[in-house]
């Protein structure tokens, strides 16, 4: 029976409580790695890593739309009395999308000395990445499965083992000395590969283990006909941010790349604040529109749009009245030259933050194809005005080009959103 009234708002904002200390707890440790590699590791190196983390974003974002959304959708609903058989499906899937990718990364990693040099980039950093690919993302699939069981506390117990462990990794590779791009992949692996086995433990015994459904569409297909949509919209997401750092690369060099990543460290909190409150929104909207249809997603857009907005605002302004000083006390005077270019770049993260109540909305409605076109507007802006720019204007030309993006996306996803509630709801009346 679901909690309502006051019992189902404090039964809600406890699970938001505990996502955001999960998520507090790990990206909080992942940022403080990323602060430590940019003090210990000389500018070519830390460039070299940002790049090989953005191509895994890119990854993940592949691996988030066949496996992680379609499993916060179908999970609480389609499976929600056949977890443990489901999460067996998607235990394999997620190796078979893994194994492949991980092949090419090798193979890359091979050859980028000699297609770009080796004084341009260090390929020790994909080959690291190569090795930790699946067991990060192995992590973050049974993360998930927690927050479909909706029991984010299972989540905060796993993430207070992974962020202590990642971080005596990381103090015992610098003292050892092997510290680099390649092994700052492989500690976050063994830290991630150690927690889902605590994970495994506290969750599997837990899961419903009635056998799936035998009859509608299988666990593939239906993760398949869900995902088609959202793999496009991984890639050009990836276009429409992550791509700046090859961009950057390629044009300006490494160094101009890890101070563009010292400079997002400063916002990325606020990024890791919005997935974490959309780990409990989309299932929790999702269950919503199921049950009261459109009226529960039009405030669910005003809720969560407010929410991210005044959130992302207050922090932005926060760091941006300090950044200076930050910049100075964390990396040790480096890139403090780069300062002024602070408020750029919490502007792109103010915008998607802003985004985010109609982009969960159409998530929840099953209709990943509008986020695919918000994104594809996005990613057409940051390639052609990012490249331009950055030609032309520098690191200054990198950022207003994903400026550009995140407001394209703004726009054109509120647009969608309020063209589909419009063609929805006189369908719902018309057939009362």
């Amino acid at each position: 029976m679901r909690p309502d009234g006051l019992t189902g708002r404090m039964h809600w904002l406890r699970k938001m409580a505990m996502s955001l200390t999960d998520q507090a707890l790990v990206a909080g440790s992942g940022f403080i790695v990323t602060v430590l590699l940019s003090r210990w590791l000389a500018p070519k190196d830390y460039g070299a890593y940002a790049v090989a983390f953005s191509i895994f974003l890119f990854i993940a974002g592949l691996h988030n739309a066949l496996v992680l959304e379609p499993m916060s959708v179908f999970g609480p609903s389609a499976y929600r009395s056949s977890l443990r058989a489901y999460l067996a499906k998607l235990v394999r899937l997620h190796f078979l999308i893994c194994f492949p990718l991980v092949g090419l990364l090798a193979l890359v990693g091979a050859g980028s000395g000699h297609w770009l040099g080796s004084g341009t980039f260090s390929s020790s950093a994909l080959w690291g990445l190569s090795l930790g690919l699946p067991w990060i993302l192995f992590f973050w699939l049974w993360r998930g499965i927690a927050y479909v069981d909706l029991r984010p506390e299972l989540a905060v117990r796993a993430a207070a083992t992974y962020a202590p462990m990642t971080l005596i990794l990381m103090l015992a590779f610098r003292w050892l000395g092997w510290l680099s791009p390649f092994s700052a992949f492989v500690l976050q692996a063994a830290a991630a590969l150690i927690t889902s086995a605590v994970l495994i433990v506290l969750t599997w015994p837990q899961l419903s283990s009635c056998a799936l459904p035998s009859s509608g569409p299988s666990v593939l297909g239906r993760h398949w006909e869900y995902g088609r949509w959202v793999v496009v919209t991984a890639f050009v997401y990836w276009l429409s941010g992550g791509a700046s750092y090859i961009i950057a690369g390629f044009l300006l060099g490494m160094s101009d790349v890890a101070a563009l990543r010292a400079l997002q460290n400063f916002v990325l909190p606020v990024s890791q604040l919005m997935a974490a409150t959309s780990r409990v929104l989309l299932p929790w909207t999702s269950a919503r529109f199921a049950d009261q249809g459109i009226p529960a997603i039009q405030r669910a857009i005003e809720r969560i749009t407010l929410l991210a907005a005044s959130a992302a605002g207050l922090y932005l302004v926060g760091v941006w009245l300090v950044g200076r000083w930050l910049i100075d006390l964390m990396y040790n005077g480096r890139y403090i030259e780069f300062s002024h270019l602070l408020p750029l770049v919490a502007l792109p993260v103010f915008l998607s933050a802003a985004s985010q109540g109609p982009a969960i909305a159409m998530q929840a409605m099953r209709l990943p194809v509008e986020i695919s076109l918000g994104y594809t507007a996005a990613a057409v802006v940051n390639i052609l005005a990012g490249v331009i720019l950055t030609r032309y204007w520098g690191l200054i030309g990198n950022i207003l080009g994903m400026s550009g993006a995140s407001l394209a996306f703004l726009v054109v996803i509120g647009y969608r959103c309020r063209v589909r509630l419009g063609r929805i709801l006189p369908e719902r009346v018309a057939a009362t």
